[in-house]
């Protein structure tokens, strides 16, 4: 019998694809702090502010993504997935999503305090603002999300094992 070929698992997914996203948002804003640097100087820190809250979170992801590799995860000649596997792919979706709903709740309000006032250099002040009282005003929902995200991969990683297994002969 061959090697079973199980792929990667699913937490790593996630953290490559946060992983990427992370990149790619620090890239944007180191080029955006230069560039508002030449061309509207109040307005600089607006996105030097996010240079190292984005690389502290890349930092986190790419530990989490080295973590739940599956040459570390997983025995030669693994034949299915294990128990904590399973809990690590779970767990992984509740961080991914609480990271996804903390970065577009940021930039929503980064662009409703940016629409909002006029002078740049307060946008930073309005935009924290507005970002601790919407945490404030859904921080009864955000484990919900969390939750849900942590079953929806339960089921999808059952789902998976239920159409993957040998039938027995």
């Amino acid at each position: 019998m061959d090697e079973p070929n199980l792929g990667e698992p699913d937490a790593h997914v996630m953290m490559r694809h946060a992983k990427t996203v992370l990149r790619f948002l620090l890239i944007v804003a180191l080029i955006a702090t230069s560039v508002l640097l030449l061309y509207l100087p109040p307005a600089a820190y607006l996105a030097a502010l996010a240079v190292p809250l984005l690389f502290l979170g890349f930092v986190f992801v790419s530990y989490l993504e080295r973590k739940s590799k599956a040459k570390v995860l997983r025995s030669k000649n693994q034949s299915n997935i294990s128990k904590e596997e399973v809990e690590m792919d779970v767990q992984y979706a509740g961080i991914y999503t609480a990271m996804a709903l903390a970065l577009f709740l940021a930039l929503a309000v980064f662009i409703m305090a940016a629409t909002m006032v006029e002078d740049w250099s307060m946008v930073g002040m309005v935009a924290a603002t507005f970002f601790l009282l919407s945490i404030f005003l859904l921080f009864p929902y955000i484990p919900l999300f969390i939750e849900e995200a942590e079953h929806d991969e339960r089921d999808k990683i059952q789902h998976e094992a239920e159409v993957h297994q040998e039938p027995k002969q």
